[in-house]
């Protein structure tokens, strides 16, 4: 399920910034959560955690799907934020480095808005970490979680060191 990579991405992603000493407050560690049924309410939630937390960055993982054939992985942020349009490109370079799949880059969420990105009162971006529904993409992304997790990681400490 996209739940449980997203989930293994996330926590090695965490692992890995504490490693290099930040804080990392999670919105979710397993699939015992508590956050409410409705789906707007449940992202609102997500986005009051980050501000209450006084989090510096929120950093949303996902895997695209398409019934169409497609692959690769992108970031959506708000290019008028300069920081987040850094930190995206700063992961989108260290994606690169692995080969696993296509580029797609960044995408604007003011022209396509998704709620945790746009609703944030923290620098937030939202990462499609490639496609579930193409077999090359999803086989990567299974079996070489901890790559993926490690360049997320290095981008964000890279992005926050500049």
């Amino acid at each position: 399920y996209e739940k449980d990579i997203n989930l293994d991405i996330a926590l090695l992603v965490g692992n890995q910034l504490k490693s290099y000493g930040y804080k990392v407050v999670y919105t979710r560690t397993s699939d015992s959560v508590s956050w409410s049924n409705d789906n707007t309410e449940d992202l609102q939630m997500r986005c009051d955690l980050a501000k209450k937390k006084n989090a510096d960055l929120f950093v949303s993982i996902h895997l695209n799907a398409s019934e169409y054939e497609a692959n690769g992985y992108e970031i959506y942020c708000d290019f008028t934020n300069k920081n987040t349009v850094k930190l995206s490109n700063s992961i989108l370079k260290q994606l690169d480095q692995l080969n696993y799949s296509t580029n797609r880059g960044l995408l604007d969420t003011n022209e396509t808005p998704l709620y945790v990105v746009k609703n944030n009162k923290v620098d937030a971006i939202l990462i499609e970490a490639g496609f579930i529904s193409d077999d090359s993409d999803l086989y990567y992304l299974k079996n070489y979680t901890n790559n993926v997790a490690t360049a997320i990681a290095k981008g964000i400490k890279k992005s926050l060191n500049e």
